[in-house]
């Protein structure tokens, strides 16, 4: 049985009735990762490669949950053992708080 909650912002959610919830807000602001963490992550996304002339990252999607993805099968030490909601939350607070990534004209 599901149980449907709206959220903030025309989100919605589905939940498993009578399962723990376990979900990762990745809209938390709060930032739970080390200063090593982000000194890996750092130096994982400066090594990325970048079109020829241009200084933002090119490689990753745009999308969150996409970029998330791209980011899991590329396999960094940093993000080892992170499920796909955590990546995504870590992106949100790269891009927001840390100002580690952006997107790419816009």
């Amino acid at each position: 049985q599901l149980e449907l909650r709206q959220g903030e912002g025309g989100e919605w959610s589905a939940l498993l009735v009578g399962r723990p919830q376990s979900f990762v807000d990745i809209y938390d602001k709060s930032d739970p990762y080390t200063e090593a963490f982000w000194e890996d992550a750092a130096q994982f996304f400066s090594s990325l490669p970048k079109p020829s002339g241009e200084s933002s990252l090119n490689i990753l999607p745009g999308g969150r949950y996409a970029c998330a993805k791209a980011l899991c099968e590329l396999q960094p030490t940093f993000l080892s053992g992170c499920s796909p909601g955590r990546v995504c939350h870590i992106l949100q607070l790269a891009i927001t708080k840390r100002n580690l990534l952006g997107y790419f004209n816009g």
